[in-house]
């Protein structure tokens, strides 16, 4: 069996049978389908036992709820392909997605495919979202050369895809770092497994070929604002200092640039969407981890301005600062563009 496709699920009981449909209705059928019920409250456990006792691909964990890693390493440890293809359970694949998948394996032995993918919102579909590196093959020298630079982030806030989903790795090198990542982790999760992936492959190949969908909904975990994604970020950073593995020479400053823009990227959601209470635990939670240390060291080149203010302030530990800043910088937006602020 080539593939082992890994879908964890949770509350999702709108999307989940697109998301199993697309998977059955691939034009390239030698693979497994786990689904993995991770206590979901709604009926998404029961639909996938009904699609199980139809299709003998399709293997189903229940288990008590403990977040999308715990999930995700459940589905790994039951997996027997030769390659695992993670897809979230409100997103799709195209019907070619394994297709495509297996002639560009079959043609080069890659140990991680990475794909394009495209946005769904609210059922339309938008163009196609490319990486940064150019299509091909890259064996371990080309990998080091051209694809570690922006491996969390160069000097320009740019970096390769560093998300699971629409990757197809082989088994044993994904297994290998899935089962290290915090299961406590629900933001930067990801990276946590893709970073020591990528560190350690023999040959990556880059497509540039959309086969998967990602939808954008209001009410999942990746749009929803909590101040202690501040927290796992920092233990994120933590286990990628602590990696056992042979790094690219500007790792620490790739790490300190990454920590920076995370940062960043959480203040000005906070801002952006009027947070003002959750300010003073930002300011505590950023000045008084590792991240300050990190966002003083790092340095970025041909960014925005508005960015680089945002960061300037940031530097000098002036968090509430940057978080008023921000939070105008939107206000200013909306009038310009006549909406109601």
């Amino acid at each position: 069996m080539l593939f082992s496709v890994i879908v964890p699920i949770y509350n999702i009981e709108k999307y989940i049978i697109r998301c199993v449909e697309s998977v059955l209705s691939q034009s390239f059928s030698d693979f497994e389908l786990i689904l993995v019920d991770d206590g979901s409250p709604d009926r998404c456990g029961a639909i996938c036992d009904e699609y199980a006792e139809k299709d003998a691909r399709i293997k189903v964990i229940h288990k008590e709820n403990g977040g999308l890693v715990s999930a995700r390493q459940a589905g790994i440890l039951t997996a027997g392909g030769e390659y695992v293809f993670h897809l979230d359970g409100d997103d799709a694949l195209c019907p070619d997605a394994l297709e495509s998948a297996e002639q560009i394996i079959r043609e080069t032995g890659a140990d991680i495919v990475s794909f394009s993918y495209r946005c769904s919102v609210n059922g339309q579909i938008g163009e196609v979202v490319e990486d940064l590196a150019e299509e091909g093959l890259y064996n371990k020298q080309e990998i080091a050369r051209q694809l570690f630079p922006k491996l969390l982030s160069d000097k320009h806030m740019n970096h390769i895809f560093y998300f699971l989903w629409g990757k197809a790795i082989k088994r044993e090198l994904a297994a290998k770092h899935q089962r290290n990542v915090n299961p406590a982790i629900s933001l930067g999760e990801d990276l946590s497994c893709i970073v020591p992936c990528y560190l350690e492959a023999e040959s990556v190949y880059m497509c540039r070929k959309a086969v998967y969908l990602y939808t954008i909904r209001n009410d999942s975990i990746s749009t929803d604002f909590k101040t202690r994604q501040i927290t796992q970020i920092a233990d994120v950073i933590t286990g990628l200092r602590g990696l056992d593995m042979e790094k690219p020479e500007d790792f620490d400053e790739q790490i300190s640039r990454y920590s920076c823009f995370m940062c960043f990227a959480i203040l000005a959601a906070a801002a952006e969407g009027k947070h003002f209470r959750a300010l003073g635990t930002l300011k505590k939670l950023i000045s008084e981890s590792l991240h300050m240390e990190e966002i003083q060291k790092a340095r970025f080149e041909s960014i925005t301005v508005k960015s680089r203010i945002a960061i300037s302030l940031m530097q000098k530990k002036m968090i509430g600062a940057a978080f008023y800043f921000l939070y105008f910088c939107k206000v200013l937006k909306q009038l310009r563009m006549g909406d109601k602020v």
